[in-house]
């Protein structure tokens, strides 16, 4: 039989919406685009997967008086409005059918569904196989041994025979089912207590609703109650969801034959949108020879079959390793026995240099016999190690660090394609292979679950049939090849190329061979500190308890709501979902504006329990069998204005501001007593960029004079001299320095220091008029942003700020505060990035005994030689001083000790 495909266009356009595929995704001009885009993309693959016979779209007319609204005006009344930013991706979406080509239908006052009914009864008689593109209950009445629903999401597929299995009745008792429970989504009216599976029991066993009505005095008391109360509505309910089958439509089948579609017709639409990856199926079909429009729409057409080969005998890989030899250019990928590239075995290398083939080539296996593993990696070294040879891979860093576990320095790394993603796409919530290979390439991958497994029968690479390893391995690799050759032509532009060979692909050595040291750790001071603050959290709780006057969890939202707005009396300051907020801004607040000391103690208590939790009791966990060391996972692809992360342990969030997170630094040791930690800090790096970014010349002036801004400031905006500043007054100027990097408003201000907002905005404006050059800055990051759609930091990293143009004030105050944050903030992120690199490279030029260990934030934490400390800090602070060239003098606090607490700058 053939196959009709039939989409349900608006349910398909909002699964686009809120599909996990990126955050944001805009045009070139800044439109929103994602549901546009990912419902483009699903049309596409489609196509391309299933290679219907027929193919259409049935969509919503939009027109609110449609025929269920004019017999119950209540119908879907308690709907939200559809989220601003897809409003205007719903005409774009008709457009672009419109441009591919694909047949669709509306009708003014009709609903999809109707549309769809209709159509499934006109090609009832027809040897037709209807696919509904849907998961929506309402159609299950259309369900027949020809007509089927398709979820896109899952892959599965809904006929009469998987409704009775899994929903318990079939297509003709569906209409009886909804008549008795309803809608709430769409406000028509059920029985309440009554939900689908106590429905089709009731029908199972009565036949229809108006049977269970006349047998009322069989069921419960409350259930006889309510059916008895609400069936009157019973004829309505089954109006409302009974779909019409006799839509007066123009609808022939032949119109939706899959031959007759000329998808190239997208092209200028891809192109105004700045949809380039569907480009390059356009492209790709085109050179496959359908350059006449796809008459066979070829853009969607199955890819060629991919060629994997294993590698698991002496000929073989004689073979393989003369082809590799050849190469100067290919991706590289290992499979491993841990997700801690420090301490995994090597399972398998795979290999691409071409597009749909692969090599793998095993050297540990439970299962078969492999190639061995010393030998193996021994003829592979030359290769891996010669810095001729370019190397792709899909977050390489990982694979070279457990090549270098191996023994092997990987060297030629070149081009890293979730890197080469994020730079592209910072926003994209994923930058996985699987949802890039989905996203770009119209290609599902093979599962890491289907493979081993998960939960408690998870298995071992080790333990993996080769043949299935080998395809899986071979995939990685050959995807990897793939991706690469579609992102490497869109660095585009001189600064994003720049950005990526010279900063952020230089950094993917920094950041591997900084996970490979990692650093030692002195479990004696980890006990002492886990000693000392778990009998400060003993006393705290017999304190906090003392004040409430009982005992009660201090850990439960719910209960210290409880003791502080019911029992205390404290004001209630902000309200969520799930009730009284009890976080930290709200703490924070009370227990500056109250004398009540239940805030602090309870605010005190959580820092040292969450120290106790998530660092002194994991750290020593964390510690490497192999080396003794923690080997913390640094990220680069995670924030979008471009600041590097860490986790296992996340260094970044450790506290310096109170005594007891400054313990957690005392355990971070030097690697040997002839050695020492030495920081390396940079002084206020936001507030000089801010500085040179602005050219405000008062502030340049300060930075020029080394003073202390703080106090600088806060001795303009008085009228006093320097050493009159008192700290109220140099905590006020700080508060507004940095509040302005992150879009601080008035109400902001007078909450972290506890004064009027009417005082606070005083404050504001007279920073401004004082520094003329800070609201100009501003004004200029917030007017690009309006006009392009996004904004560059000082080496070209681009964000995009979508919020920027909202009609909800809100949004459009949030996009304010990220473009300007995003400008200085992410300008700093990159120079610390690039003094990483140089600070690498002179280490590697001058063979200098020195290893990065840590960076947080604006710190570089090394470990060197004590006799050499002095000369090798001042290397360190050269490096970091000359990473970017500013309009005012860069400052690098340095200093050493035998750990990271004496070592602090």
């Amino acid at each position: 039989m053939k196959t009709f495909y039939l989409v349900d266009g608006h349910a398909q356009i909002f699964r686009a919406y809120y599909a996990p595929f990126s955050a944001v995704l805009t045009s070139p001009d800044g439109e929103p685009t994602k549901a546009t885009y990912v419902f483009t993309q699903t049309m596409l693959n489609i196509l391309r997967d299933k290679e219907p016979d027929y193919f259409a779209v049935a969509l919503d007319h939009g027109d609110a008086t449609t025929e269920r609204r004019k017999l119950y005006p209540e119908y879907k009344a308690n709907r939200d409005a559809a989220p601003e930013d897809l409003v205007p991706q719903f005409g774009r979406i008709e457009e672009m059918l419109r441009a591919m080509d694909i047949p669709t239908f509306k009708v003014e006052g009709q609903e999809a569904d109707d549309i769809i009914a209709t159509i499934a009864r006109i090609v009832a008689d027809e040897e037709i196989d209807l696919h509904i593109v849907s998961k929506d209950k309402d159609l299950h009445q259309l369900l027949t041994d020809n007509v089927k629903l398709w979820d896109p999401g899952k892959d599965e597929i809904i006929d009469p025979a998987t409704l009775e299995e899994k929903m318990g009745f079939t297509p003709d008792q569906a209409v009886e089912i909804q008549t008795l429970t309803g809608d709430s989504t769409d406000n028509v009216p059920g029985v309440p207590g009554i939900g689908p599976k106590k429905a089709a029991a009731l029908i199972r066993k009565y036949g229809s609703v108006e049977e269970i009505r006349k047998h009322s005095s069989e069921l419960t008391p409350k259930m006889r109650e309510n059916v008895e109360k609400h069936g009157t509505m019973f004829d309505l309910t089954r109006r409302l969801v009974t779909l019409e089958r006799e839509v007066d439509l123009d609808f022939t089948l032949a119109d939706c034959e899959v031959s007759k579609l000329d998808i190239s017709g997208a092209r200028p639409l891809f192109e105004e949108l700045g949809f380039r990856r569907l480009l390059d199926q356009l492209d790709a079909s085109e050179t496959d020879g359908d350059a006449d429009g796809l008459s066979t729409p070829a853009a969607v057409r199955e890819r060629p079959k991919a060629d994997y080969h294993l590698v698991n005998d002496a000929d073989s890989f004689a073979a393989f390793l003369e082809a590799l030899k050849r190469q100067t250019r290919f991706a590289v990928d290992t499979e491993t026995t841990s997700l801690r590239a420090a301490d995994c075995d090597i399972v398998g290398l795979s290999f691409s240099w071409k597009a749909a083939e692969g090599w793998y080539v095993p050297i540990r296996s439970s299962t078969s016999q492999t190639l061995d593993a010393a030998q193996t990696l021994g003829a592979l070294r030359p290769i891996l190690e010669d810095p001729r040879v370019e190397k792709i891979g899909q977050n390489i860093k990982y694979d070279r660090v457990a090549l270098l576990a191996a023994g092997v320095d990987l060297r030629g790394v070149t081009f890293d394609t979730m890197v080469a993603s994020y730079l592209l796409d910072p926003d994209r919530r994923s930058h996985g292979m699987d949802a890039l290979a989905r996203d770009i390439l119209g290609h599902e991958t093979i599962s890491i679950t289907e493979l081993i497994g998960k939960g408690k029968n998870q298995k071992s690479m080790l333990d993996v049939e080769l043949t299935s390893l080998a395809d899986y391995a071979a995939e990685d690799a050959d995807i990897t090849w793939r991706l690469y050759e579609s992102l490497e032509p869109r660095m585009a532009g001189d600064e994003i190329r720049r950005l990526f060979y010279d900063v952020e692909m230089p950094l993917v050595l920094v950041l591997s061979d900084m996970e490979f040291a990692g650093v030692t750790l002195d479990r004696n001071v980890l006990d002492a500190t886990k000693e000392k603050l778990g009998a400060r959290v003993e006393e705290l709780t017999h304190e906090i308890h003392g004040v409430a006057g009982r005992e009660f969890t201090i850990d439960s939202p719910k209960q210290l709501a409880g003791v502080l707005f019911d029992e205390q009396g404290l004001r209630v300051v902000k309200k969520t979902k799930t009730g009284r907020s009890t976080d930290a801004s709200v703490l924070q607040t009370l227990a500056v504006e109250t004398a009540h000391p239940l805030p602090a103690l309870v605010l005190e208590y959580r820092e040292l329990t969450k120290l106790l939790g998530t660092y002194v009791g994991p750290l020593p966990e964390l510690i490497s069998p192999r080396s003794q060391r923690v080997h913390a996972s640094f990220h680069q692809t995670v924030a979008a204005t471009g600041r590097l992360s860490s986790s296992d342990p996340n260094l970044q969030n450790i506290p310096v501001r109170t005594e007891q997170g400054r313990e957690i630094r005392k355990a971070f040791v030097a690697s040997a007593t002839d050695r020492v930690l030495i920081t390396a800090d940079y002084s206020q790096i936001e507030l000089r960029i801010l500085a040179h970014l602005s050219k405000d010349d008062a502030l340049i002036t300060a930075f020029e004079s080394d003073q202390d801004i703080h106090s600088f400031v806060a001795a303009q905006l008085a009228g006093v001299p320097i050493e009159e500043v008192s700290k109220d007054d140099r905590n006020r100027a700080k508060a507004v320095n940095f509040g302005i990097i992150y879009g601080q408003g008035a109400f902001g201000l007078a909450r972290n220091l506890g004064i009027s907002r009417a005082h606070a905005s005083d404050f504001i404006d007279d920073y401004k008029r004082r520094y003329p050059g800070i609201p100009r800055f501003m004004d200029e990051c917030i007017a690009e942003a309006d006009r392009k759609g996004h904004v560059t930091t000082m080496l070209g990293r681009r964000r995009p700020i979508p919020e920027i143009r909202s009609k909800n004030r809100n949004l459009r105050a949030q996009g304010e505060r990220l473009a300007i944050n995003t400008v200085v903030q992410g300008s700093a992120a990159d120079m610390i990035k690039v003094a990483m690199v140089r600070i690498r490279d002179r280490i590697t030029r001058e063979s200098l005994d020195l290893e990065l260990l840590i960076q947080v934030h604006d710190e570089l934490v090394l470990d060197g030689p004590r006799d050499d400390v002095e000369s090798l800090a001042d290397i360190v602070r050269d490096e970091m001083i000359a990473a970017l060239p500013l309009d005012v003098p860069m400052k690098v606090d340095t200093a050493w000790g035998e750990n990271w607490l004496e070592g602090k700058a």
